[in-house]
């Protein structure tokens, strides 16, 4: 090869590492809090809240980022998905999102909320959020803005939920030291535990096609897995710090974990 073209090609080379710099640079920037993550079916792609950059990121199946909605937000947390609405927990407020418009068509205040953070919605389209810091669940209904407070000497700063549909219950844990596993009946509103635990710090949970339930804790820098039997922890996935609201993936049979600290997302696959 003659030295002129060997030039060209390492020019070339240069260029290209230069470009994958800037693309990488700039898929980690937009990210700043990554709290949770739903699946919009119609648009083929994840939606992230971003909580430090107050706002809501696209996320493309191959893991391309882009701005989703960047105004009207103040600090997006758990977020979930019925037809094309997107609901939002934003401190003390629902906000509900047209996906198609990527617009704020509702913003519905929930009275006595301190800290708004997971959200899950049942069969019926009820909203079940978690407020950290006021211990409590509170049960949303968009359609007329009814709101029900649900308190309960288990709750200890409730922070993941989710909707486990063949037992009429949403499963909760808190981030706190040695946090229960608790069991929010939705037939009756009764709390109960589901599992002890000897875990600190639980932030998302998440349920597999199998019925396994997986369990970030940031105490013990891992995510958890109860087997189908329900009957133990597993230390499954270790050495991941900040894991949030953690998504089940079923296409790829994947979790999708937003890192919230390291402002990253880390997709898991399952055996």
């Amino acid at each position: 090869m003659k030295l002129a073209t060997k030039h060209k090609v390492m020019i070339l080379i240069a260029l290209a590492l230069l470009l994958l710099l800037v693309y990488l640079a700039v898929n980690r920037s937009i990210l700043k809090g990554p709290e949770s993550i739903a699946f919009d079916s119609m648009g083929k792609r994840f939606l992230v809240s971003n909580t430090k950059g107050k706002s809501i990121v696209s996320m493309s199946l191959d893991g391309k980022y882009s701005a989703f909605l960047k105004g009207g937000l103040k600090a997006p947390r758990g977020i979930a998905i019925k037809g094309n609405d997107l609901f939002v927990a934003d401190l003390n407020q629902i906000r509900i999102i047209d996906i198609a418009k990527a617009t704020i068509t509702k913003s519905i205040p929930v009275e006595g909320a301190v800290l708004l953070n997971d959200i899950a919605l049942d069969k019926v389209g009820l909203i079940y959020v978690t407020d950290t810091s006021a211990n409590c669940v509170f049960i949303i209904n968009s359609t007329n803005q009814a709101v029900n407070k649900i308190v309960s000497p288990l709750f200890k700063a409730p922070n993941g939920i989710i909707y486990d549909m063949p037992r009429n219950q949403m499963l909760i844990v808190g981030f706190s030291k040695q946090a229960s596993v608790l069991s929010l009946n939705t037939m009756n509103r009764n709390v109960t535990v589901f599992m002890d635990s000897i875990y600190s710090q639980l932030d998302g949970i998440a349920i597999d096609d199998l019925g396994r339930i997986y369990i970030s804790s940031w105490e013990q820098e891992m995510i958890l897995e109860i087997p189908q039997e329900q009957n133990r922890f597993i230390a499954k996935y270790k050495d991941i710090k900040n894991a949030a609201d953690m998504f089940y993936y079923f296409p790829n049979n994947e979790l999708i974990v937003p890192m919230h600290n390291k402002n990253k997302i880390i997709r898991i696959p399952l055996d």
